[in-house]
């Protein structure tokens, strides 16, 4: 399926068990997805990781280990959480099939991650709130998939969705990278609490919900430039 769309780095938040870092590898695979981001992982047998992935060996061997989120998501410009929890904290949860749309109506070659939590406790709301977005599976009342077959869900519906010829960016629409954009929501955060906000409890929300208005349309980094700028301006004010 010959596309210009960057197939999304897959990043699992401290995965505990080697036979789940071999099966999401192997969801990779099949899928022609082969950047995979460790981030914090609980120490792990390699060759029995290597024995579950099949074809996918050398994805795991080639995987990046991160100390933390942030870093990993650091260079790209569209994330989205996955979930099963309901949170007291919403976040509007999007099918596979709409992630899988809104990381295809991206402009060719933009960097973009699926972030998977730990296997017991799944994402914290701060690892939730760092992704763009959130993405749930629907399943039954009771029902549970393992983070291998998690990872297959998406990748399958991402990679049936990849085969529309994307649209061509223009040299100013660059989207704006994680990094990027986290300046201005830090910034924004730090403006916000100097000017006493109350109840503290609920800046997270408060916040996510803000950074909700930019996600429909990624900003540019054009854009963030001028966000940057003017909350800077701000700052000074204070």
């Amino acid at each position: 399926m010959p596309n210009n769309h960057y197939p999304p780095a897959i990043v699992l938040v401290r995965p505990q068990l080697a036979e789940n870092i071999g099966a999401a590898a192997r969801s990779m695979i099949n899928f022609n997805a082969h950047d995979l981001r460790l981030v914090d992982p609980r120490p792990y047998d390699n060759r029995l990781a290597g024995r579950m992935a099949c074809d996918g060996r050398n994805i795991i061997s080639q995987s990046r280990i991160f100390p933390d989120l942030r870093s990993a998501l650091k260079d790209c410009v569209f994330t989205i959480a996955t979930s099963r929890r309901l949170r007291r904290i919403k976040i509007p949860p999007l099918s596979p099939k709409t992630v899988a749309a809104k990381l295809t109506a991206l402009p060719a070659g933009q960097l973009t991650a699926l972030v998977f939590g730990a296997e017991r406790e799944g994402l914290t709301n701060q690892e939730l709130f760092l992704c763009d977005m959130a993405g749930t599976i629907p399943t039954a009342e009771k029902g549970s998939l393992n983070l291998g077959q998690a990872v297959m869900v998406f990748l399958y519906e991402w990679f049936q969705a990849s085969s529309v010829q994307p649209r061509r960016l223009q040299a100013e629409e660059r989207p704006a990278t994680h990094s990027e954009k986290q300046r201005v929501y830090d910034l924004l955060e730090t403006l916000v609490l100097a000017g006493d906000y109350k109840p503290r409890s609920r800046l997270p929300e408060f916040m996510r919900r803000i950074k909700l208005l930019f996600e429909n349309r990624p900003l540019t980094y054009r854009e963030h430039r001028i966000l940057l700028k003017l909350l800077r301006h701000l700052e000074k004010l204070k």
